[in-house]
């Protein structure tokens, strides 16, 4: 592609969807952790509880790859939560093998408490959205995010 005189070369940034999804991901993300901070609940550990219910007794490596993060920095946010009462991890079953991490009562209950006012905040309503656009949308950055992963 050209470049036209001051402007950038790949053509109009509103058709870059990468962008469009960056900047929809930043508006998310800042609406995200205004939902979560009545709660005193950070985005990562509400990630983190979620993942924990859907899938209790998970090790710190499989938390990490699901919510896409680092084995390092998911065992630092374990560490906080752990000293919050919000997940407990049990010993290792045997020389070599990882801990099982849980969801406690208290973070199930607060993961209980905030998911209603998550789950209003990303309404498809609130998001200017139709139930099937919604859905249809949410169907495919499932099919990019498997790309882009994988």
């Amino acid at each position: 592609m050209e470049t036209t005189p001051g402007g950038w070369s790949g053509g109009d940034p509103d058709a870059f969807m990468a962008m469009t999804l960056t900047r929809t991901a930043l508006a998310m993300r800042k609406t995200f952790v205004a939902a979560l901070a009545p709660f005193d609940l950070p985005a990562p550990q509400f990630s983190v509880l979620m993942n924990l219910v859907q899938n209790p007794g998970c090790s710190q490596a499989d938390l990490a790859r699901v919510v896409l993060a680092t084995p390092q920095s998911v065992g630092e946010l374990l560490r906080q939560m752990e000293h919050q009462g919000r997940v407990e991890r049990t010993p290792p079953s045997g020389r070599g093998r990882a801990s099982a991490v849980y969801a406690t009562p208290a973070g199930t209950a607060l993961l209980d408490e905030v998911t209603p006012h998550v789950l209003a905040a990303f309404s498809p309503q609130a998001l200017g959205l139709d139930r099937q656009t919604h859905d249809r949308i949410n169907a495919e950055l499932h099919t990019m995010l498997r790309a882009l992963t994988s």
